[in-house]
């Protein structure tokens, strides 16, 4: 092996060294003790064995990793509710406005329905006639801003 690629070997060996020493690093263990009730304990005990855990070391590190996980996402919600809150709200607005226009327009279809059959004129309607018919018609929705009434409907 020339110089160049054996430098270039040790050179890797020891990058893959420090890695797996950083690695080991993070995931070393140090102990401290807990103190906690017998009936926590039988509780953990308990737990543990329906969970399938390895030791009640480990379901107590299963379990603080969860609980603190839940309460990261409590902060998380605070933060976050407002801008959903923000988002879906002008979502709705959004929509209240399309079927407010579309209301709109049906309530305009339905007077002119309506006063067509109503009509005792009977017979064939010319276009200026209809015309004339959907702009009262919008005239008499607008003036109820698209809620009608009974009292207003038997004018």
């Amino acid at each position: 092996m020339n110089m160049p690629c054996l430098h270039f070997a040790l050179t890797q060996k020891i990058k893959q060294r420090k890695d797996f020493n950083i690695m080991k690093n993070q995931n070393q263990k140090s102990s401290s003790g807990v103190m906690l009730t017998q009936a926590q304990w039988e509780r953990c005990d308990r737990l543990a064995n329906e969970m399938g855990c390895r030791s009640r070391n480990a379901f107590i590190r299963d379990a603080i990793d969860f609980y603190c996980s839940w309460l990261e996402k409590e902060q998380s919600e605070r933060f976050l509710t407002p801008a959903l809150e923000s988002v879906i709200s002008a979502k709705i607005r959004d929509s209240e406005e399309r079927i407010n226009r579309n209301l709109f327009k049906i309530a305009v279809d339905l007077s002119v329905l309506a006063k067509i059959t109503l009509d005792e004129n009977g017979g064939g309607y010319d276009e200026d006639y209809l015309a004339e018919i959907r702009r009262d018609s919008i005239r008499e929705v607008s003036e109820t801003n698209g809620a009608i009434r009974m009292e207003q409907r038997f004018k």
